[in-house]
């Protein structure tokens, strides 16, 4: 598709629906109000620099591409995009903002964000494989990440990463976060109740207190000295020289 006939495109009324973007069509180009229902975005490898406001992608796929320095939030509006339905396996988002965005009922195996902005985040999204009855576990990549207020649907997130990332105020209530890594993030005022941590990494992450209690299950996670006091008030616990 030639760049002008993607331009008339979007500025159509209503909708881009059943239309197929290839690789360079995206690149550099600036979206306004642009909304996708039932588009292919094939070969899309890497999309740069690229804002998308007020959008609505629907059974779109983004398998294995990298979104860099792209904009996915309205900030006058306070409103983010909304993503159902898509393939977002594999794929990148890199310094790009998804504030307020919402991913529903999406395929996010292997998905990464990395230096990303994604407050108020709504993440419901399937991030393993199941292939006949065998389940292939992958996980979110989240590293260098600001997502506070991000709420995680219930689900299994087990061996995901949530490194060196501001997490505070974040939902991850009922969620499988066995084996996942939270090192080096703010965990201050995080929710987890009845979420499973066994064998999750918490080390060198920080917070003020953390409810054991409201947790379904922590055996074997991994924890650093430094965060021995607050484990221990967390538990009504003080300790005496």
């Amino acid at each position: 598709m030639e760049n002008a006939v993607l331009l008339s495109s979007i500025r159509q009324d209503g909708p881009i629906v059943d239309k197929q973007f290839h690789g360079d069509d995206l690149e550099e180009l600036h979206m306004a109000e642009a909304r996708f229902r039932g588009c292919r975005f094939a070969d899309c490898s890497t999309i740069r620099s690229t804002s998308f406001f007020n959008c609505q992608f629907v059974r779109c796929s983004f398998k294995e591409a990298e979104f860099s320095d792209c904009l996915f939030v309205d900030s006058e509006r306070q409103a983010g995009s909304v993503w159902e339905y898509c393939m977002l396996s594999e794929a990148k988002f890199a310094r790009s903002n998804l504030g307020m965005n919402r991913m529903v009922k999406c395929d996010a195996y292997l998905l990464t964000f990395e230096d990303c902005a994604a407050m108020g985040l709504q993440f419901e999204a399937e991030v393993h494989r199941r292939i006949s009855k065998k389940l292939m576990v992958g996980g979110l990549r989240v590293t260098k990440c600001k997502l506070q207020y991000a709420v995680f649907a219930p689900s299994n997130l087990e061996e995901s990463t949530f490194e060196s990332s501001d997490l505070r105020d974040c939902s991850f209530a009922g969620c499988n976060l066995s084996r996942s890594s939270f090192r080096g993030s703010s965990l201050n005022n995080a929710d987890f109740s009845e979420a499973t941590l066994d064998g999750a990494t918490l080390a060198y992450a920080t917070f003020d207190t953390l409810d054991l209690a409201s947790i379904a299950s922590h055996r074997a996670a991994v924890v650093s000295r430094d965060q021995h006091e607050n484990i221990l008030s967390s538990l009504g616990l003080l300790t005496i020289d």
